[in-house]
């Protein structure tokens, strides 16, 4: 039964903690039928990490949570390492890479039905 405590004290006092992480958007671009977004931003995780740029694909009026981008991160600030983005199609999205950093994550599709396909360059 202490246990059984234990695990809810504990699961309670951690989701009342803040989250320690944050995004800041640095850019969006539409998608040419409107619907979808491409958000550049980057996530803040605190003094122990580094910056990080992120890219997620959200429906036009989704508000960017806090959370990891969908589709692509990589290690840099947004001011020093923010790709270009162009949507080639309403099903297409091409990603270039303007600097060498690492790369941590990069999706080469979004979405289950009709998804989108996503292109690197760079």
């Amino acid at each position: 039964m202490a246990i059984v405590i234990s695990v809810i004290a504990f699961l309670a006092f951690y989701n009342w903690l803040p989250d320690m992480c944050g995004n800041d958007i640095y850019s969006e671009t539409l998608s040419p039928n409107g619907e979808l977004k491409a958000v550049i931003f980057q996530r803040d995780c605190g003094a122990t990490t580094g910056f990080s740029t992120q890219v997620s694909i959200l429906d036009t009026d989704e508000a960017l949570k806090n959370e990891s981008g969908n589709i692509f991160r990589m290690d840099g600030h947004p001011n020093d390492a923010a790709p270009i983005i162009s949507w080639e199609s309403d099903s297409a999205l091409t990603i270039k890479k303007t600097v060498n950093n690492k790369e941590y994550f990069a999706e080469s599709t979004y979405g289950w039905f009709n998804p989108i396909q996503i292109r690197y360059s760079g």
